[in-house]
């Protein structure tokens, strides 16, 4: 009788509402629905997770099994990922342009940093490396890495976090009264909410009923936060914009993507951004600043426009709403487009990189859930 595969998921952190940690999760319980016996590891384990995982250090390096190591900052757990004697796969999110935090948070610019400059020496320490977008694939490549050992999987929205618990009626209601607009995601320079204030303003003069409803953690960065206070107040739209906070409720989530009108994305840099398509999920279309790879996730369930030039953003926005075919059409594109990034795609991309590995690793039982 053969052994069951071990799996390692090792990642820096494991937070609530965090895309990674919601990534790792889920390929964690595909691959033991499969048979394969899996630990989940990182540096930093928010209480709500202390069940599931179990800190970097007590990873247990046999060299017979996978290492699944998630890379997107500079962490501790680097040097034990290089360290391990297992198969190695690095599944590489991007790093944020450390520029972003100058100013507001000096921890994560360092460690943004310390991951760039590591990044070029990592291209000949992993057997497998994967990505989310062909733009991340373009960046390994860039540095020399093998194209041949590059995978793409998409990100994977798990539908059942919004389908399994109890709506919550009342809200989505109250929701529906509204005419509003979305940004979800963590309330950081590299989101430039202040683009978005900006674009929203312009909308707001032609369509005074409008609301611009933000979710996402505010306690990152409090300089920034008075920044995007100031240009509220100095653009006129208190009234006009709500800030909700982080909100981890996946009745309460689902109730704000589904009765939106478009979620907006005006970020400095993503590696992916799950907001895009989770907001597709509910059939709700997208408008995106044009840097990659925001245009390539959304698709033809999105609007592209350039936030350096507001006025210009917002005509495009409204020449949406004023189309109601054409809206119409766009969120019944939403909800097919959305289908690459659900659980179910999410199997069968697993499916497919364990196929073409399965010869690679040599150690147990290799699941692909046929």
């Amino acid at each position: 009788m053969t052994n069951p595969l071990k799996v390692s998921i090792m990642t820096a952190g494991l937070t609530p509402g965090d895309a990674i940690s919601n990534y790792a999760i889920s390929t964690a319980r595909i691959l033991r629905q499969w048979g394969a016996r899996v630990t989940i590891y990182a540096d930093n384990i928010a209480p709500q997770y202390g069940a599931i995982a179990q800190k970097s250090q007590f990873y247990q390096d046999n060299g017979d099994g996978i290492l699944w190591f998630h890379y997107t900052l500079y962490s501790e757990n680097v040097e034990i990922a290089l360290a391990s004697r297992e198969f190695k796969i690095m599944d590489y999110h991007g790093i944020c342009p450390p520029h972003l935090f100058r100013g507001q948070n000096a921890h994560l610019e360092y460690l943004t940093q310390k991951g760039i400059e590591l990044r070029p020496l990592l291209r000949d320490k992993f057997d497998q490396y994967i990505i989310h977008t062909e733009y991340m694939r373009q960046e390994l490549q860039s540095m020399g890495y093998p194209p041949e050992k590059i995978n793409k999987i998409f990100y994977c929205i798990d539908t059942s976090h919004f389908t399994d618990g109890v709506a919550d009626a009342q809200l989505a209601a109250d929701l529906a009264k509204l005419d509003y607009f979305l940004l979800v995601g963590r309330i950081v320079p590299q989101k430039d909410v202040l683009a978005l204030v900006e674009v929203f303003a312009e909308i707001n003069k032609q369509r005074p009923d409008t609301v611009l409803v933000i979710v996402g953690n505010r306690d990152q960065t409090p300089k920034y936060q008075r920044q995007i206070d100031q240009l509220v107040a100095a653009k006129g739209v208190e009234k006009r914009v709500m800030f909700t906070g982080q909100v981890n409720n996946p009745a309460v989530l689902a109730a704000l993507f589904a009765n939106a009108r478009l979620l907006f994305v005006t970020s400095e840099w993503e590696s992916f951004c799950v907001p895009i398509a989770e907001s597709l999920f509910f059939g709700v279309p997208t408008a995106v600043h044009l840097a990659p790879p925001m245009p390539e996730v959304a698709g033809p369930a999105g609007i592209v426009f350039d936030k350096a030039d507001p006025a210009a953003a917002a005509a495009e926005v409204l020449a949406l709403l004023d189309d109601p075919q054409r809206y119409q059409a766009m969120k019944e594109t939403a909800v097919s487009w959305a289908q690459q990034y659900t659980s179910a795609s999410l199997e069968q991309n697993l499916q497919s990189f364990l196929r073409k590995i399965q010869h690679e690793v040599t150690n147990g039982h290799l699941p692909t859930g046929d």
